[in-house]
């Protein structure tokens, strides 16, 4: 009997394969944003320059004018609009007790969800930018490597507004890319609205202006028009300014103030940048240690990878030479902000966030090639999608105060201590004004020690039954100050000089820390990490056990 030939088999869409990949980028973003995002919260213990929104958000509930007020002009308006719009929604569903005040925690997390859903919401605005700039396959492999950015994805685990400046860069490209093509007032406009709301997210925002005027550039120059130009750069400009007017009222109504706030932090990232440890140039870095070569040379590699950076790095060159209008408009988002925040003294890598939606969309362009279906370029992504996976979660996995428990119950357990005497006072270099930084001090407290931050020069004072210097502080030190009175007595402390041996060290490492830490030795942890190191320290005389 002959056999009937199989009818062929559907061959799947490519459609639905590209949005089955899509949601799987999503869900690995997602992962890594939503994880640990609770750190801290349990122990009581958060990141300090959180409460800074906190206080925002609870100015929403109830819900008045009043609620729109700032009274604090060091950032605009934006993230915290929308942490207290979120807490009153929590609140009237009932997942957020109206009692806000006495239960911060609660309220943290519901600003950190925030952070991380507008960072995983990022990545889908990435995969449009990339599919309308240039192909859909373009878009993924974007998405892709955007989903993996390493401090993108760390930085969503705190209450800040960069993560909003990032997703609103990528809406001003955007709108940019749409002004060149176009070149029509609505298009302007909707240009000047993005750039606007930038600027409500952060003042350094500005610079999102530069796109738009660029793209209002090539729509005039393709029309050969002079008045065309005139009249999208008035329009934009002016739906800026209303969005900001908006946004931010008490910007445009106290607008004496924001300039005063605005003079401050220029001020904080030239002549006062050393109030900030560990965080601004200084000669021990070396040749890079300047402005500009600096961020090539350290922050950028440590912020998005080496691999990445360098397919980063390539894609910039081709863009450059390729110069096709979406490559110009991303390169006029891309250089205008590097040009103003790669001058500063201080280097805050969060500050370069803006810079990663146009700089993973460059390396895809040049990974994917001009042939689509080549697989020397997807190799290049996957590789480098991999390491950067690899190298994010190591980094997320630090989120967490379980070293500074592990601190208090070493202490506890090994450092000895007459039954019904003092508690023990635990000395601690201090990290910054009193704070609270360290996040020991209520792990320290609940095990029945005595936590005494101690400043500079007076680290020794009364001769603390423990002395614990965080690794972070230690780094500051030598970094910054190498010849200060902090500098001798750290070399007192671990020469045993000042009475003191090394009892226990907790460090904390991530994949290939080595690598990117001799850029920077800052970059063996930060603050809002809560895992920062410490090392512990008793007399000389006492017995304990054995460094860990």
């Amino acid at each position: 009997m002959e056999r009937r030939p199989r009818p062929p088999r559907r061959a799947v869409a490519p459609s639905f394969l590209s949005a089955l990949l899509l949601l799987a980028i999503v869900a690995v973003a997602a992962w890594l944003r939503f994880t640990r995002i609770s750190w801290g919260l349990d122990d009581g213990a958060f990141f300090f320059d959180e409460t800074f929104y906190t206080s925002r958000a609870i100015a929403f509930v109830p819900l008045s004018w009043s609620s729109f007020d700032l009274n604090d002009f060091t950032y605009p308006t934006l993230y915290g609009y929308l942490g207290g719009l979120a807490t009153l929604a929590g609140t009237a569903l009932g997942l957020v007790p109206r009692q806000l005040a006495t239960d911060t925690p609660v309220l943290l997390l519901l600003l950190r969800a925030l952070s991380a859903a507008i960072s995983v919401a990022t990545v889908l605005l990435v995969a449009i930018l990339g599919r309308r700039m240039y192909s859909a396959r373009v878009g993924l492999a974007a998405a892709a490597l955007m989903a993996v950015v390493p401090l993108h994805a760390m930085h969503a685990h705190i209450a800040a507004p960069d993560s909003v400046l990032t997703a609103c860069t990528v809406v001003v490209l955007l709108a940019c890319f749409d002004l060149a093509r176009r070149g029509t007032a609505v298009s302007s406009a909707g240009a000047g609205i993005a750039a606007g709301l930038s600027f409500t997210a952060k003042y350094t925002g500005l610079a999102s202006f530069a796109p738009v005027l660029w793209g209002a550039l090539e729509a005039a120059v393709r029309r050969g028009s002079l008045r065309v130009f005139v009249l999208m750069v008035v329009s934009a400009l002016g739906a800026g300014a209303a969005t900001v007017g908006l946004v931010c009222s008490p910007c445009a109504l106290r607008w004496r103030e924001m300039l005063a706030s605005m003079n401050y932090l220029h001020a904080a990232s030239t002549f006062l940048a050393s109030d900030y440890l560990n965080h601004h140039l200084v000669p021990t870095l070396g040749w890079y240690g300047r402005p500009y070569l600096y961020q090539l040379v350290a922050a950028l590699p440590f912020s998005l990878g080496w691999p990445l950076y360098v397919l980063a790095l390539l894609g910039a060159l081709h863009a450059a030479w390729r110069c096709e209008l979406a490559d110009r408009v991303l390169l006029a988002g891309l250089l205008p902000y590097f040009a103003v925040i790669g001058r500063s003294q201080l280097v805050f890598p969060r500050y370069l966030m803006p810079l990663f939606p146009p700089l993973v969309l460059l390396a895809a362009r040049v990974a994917c090639g001009s042939d689509e279906r080549g697989r020397t370029g997807s190799a290049v992504l996957l590789a480098v999608f991999v390491y950067s996976l690899a190298l994010t979660t190591s980094q997320v996995t630090r989120f967490s105060t379980d070293q500074q428990r592990s601190v208090a119950r070493w202490i506890t357990e090994q450092v000895p201590h007459a039954a019904g005497g003092p508690a023990l006072r635990v000395g601690v270099a201090d990290l910054s004004g009193g704070l609270g930084y360290d996040q020991l001090e209520k792990p320290l407290t609940r095990a029945g020690l005595i936590y005494s931050p101690l400043d500079d020069g007076h680290w020794f004072d009364g001769q603390p039954d423990v002395f614990v210097m965080p690794e972070w502080k230690e780094i500051s030190v030598r970094r910054d100050r190498p010849d200060s009175v902090a500098a001798r007595q750290l070399r007192e402390l671990e020469s045993g000089a000042a009475g003191y041996r090394l009892g226990a060290r907790f460090r904390s490492t991530y994949l290939q820390s080595d690598l990117y830490t001799r850029l920077d030795p800052a970059f063996a942890s930060d603050l809002w990490q809560g895992e920062i190191g410490f090392s512990v320290y008793v007399p000389a005389s006492a017995r304990s056990g054995a460094p860990g």
